[in-house]
């Protein structure tokens, strides 16, 4: 049997389970998760391999209606991510019916530029869909996105994700793989390590708290049995810091233990990791801050 491989590219709307979809497939997170929409902020690539198959999934930013430098360098970052890949996997919520942001990415899938890469359509959360609702939702994304190629699926418990994974292998070109054998994801370490801090954050806060937050890492020194890891929690406002910090340091305690843990078991060793945070001034608006977080070339 020939080898496949390629780059697949997942699209979407926010809060659709396009993150979980990508660790689920790689097996491995290379995406934060959380339940509020724009939890993922700049694209990321994760590695699935199989027998016969490899290829890299790039997980994007969701497409919405950008307010600020932030929300539109993530919607062009996902625009840009499915540039010349192999396949695109537009996922929705599948108790949804479409609306006016599927309609934007479907007229994007069918520009010029885009027209001849294959569509699947990945209908997530189909535990939400009333079973006398499938057959409707799933012509109207069908014909919305111009493909007969479809799949039902719930990322949180893996349902049908072998079968779309399928799906995807089938639209992959024959070639020799992209990557290496033990590759799971093209991001650096530092990244990831700034990506799990922010996701305690995302998981322990509330109302702006979480779109108002970055981490920027400042110190990654190693030594022979030890990890020194320093970040800055960058915040908007002098308001927003007195939350981070808690009542006595308590919350920025439990997001350091809670981080530090799932940083020793990713990189597989002993972690000191020091937490402070910092205001910079609707740095969502700043391209320069932007630029200095990555989310922005």
């Amino acid at each position: 049997m020939a080898f496949r491989s390629g780059i697949v590219a997942l699209m979407g709307k926010p809060n659709v389970g396009k993150s979980t979809l990508t660790n689920a497939l790689v097996g491995q997170k290379v995406s934060i998760v959380g339940s509020r929409p724009q939890t993922t902020r700049r694209r990321a690539l994760g590695i699935v391999h199989g027998p016969n198959f490899q290829f890299g999934l790039v997980d994007t930013p969701g497409i919405h209606e950008p307010h600020t430098q932030l929300g539109k360098a993530m919607v062009d970052q996902a625009k840009s991510a499915v540039q010349d890949v192999d396949v695109i996997v537009v996922v929705v919520d599948s108790s949804s019916k479409p609306d006016a942001l599927d309609q934007s990415l479907a007229e994007l899938l069918g520009s010029q530029s885009l027209k001849e890469t294959p569509v699947i359509l990945c209908l997530n959360k189909m535990d939400r869909l009333r079973a006398e609702h499938v057959q409707a939702h799933v012509e109207l994304y069908c014909q919305l996105f111009r493909t007969e190629k479809y799949m039902l699926t719930r990322a949180t418990t893996g349902d049908n994700l072998a079968k779309l994974g399928g799906l995807i292998v089938g639209e992959l070109p024959e070639q020799p793989p992209l990557f290496g054998d033990e590759d799971f994801t093209d991001q650096s370490a530092r990244f990831l390590v700034s990506e799990l801090i922010r996701e305690k954050v995302l998981l322990k806060s509330r109302q702006e708290i979480p779109y108002a937050t970055a981490v920027l890492i400042e110190q990654w020194e190693e030594e022979p049995n030890l990890l020194r890891i320093g970040a800055s929690l960058l915040v908007e406002r002098a308001s927003q810091k007195g939350i981070l910090i808690g009542k006595h340091g308590a919350f920025i305690k439990a997001v350091g233990q809670e981080a530090r843990a799932e940083i020793e078991a990713l990189l597989g060793r002993h972690v000191y990791l020091d937490l402070h945070v910092g205001v910079r001034e609707n740095w969502r608006m700043s391209p320069r801050v932007l630029r200095e977080l990555e989310y922005m070339e």
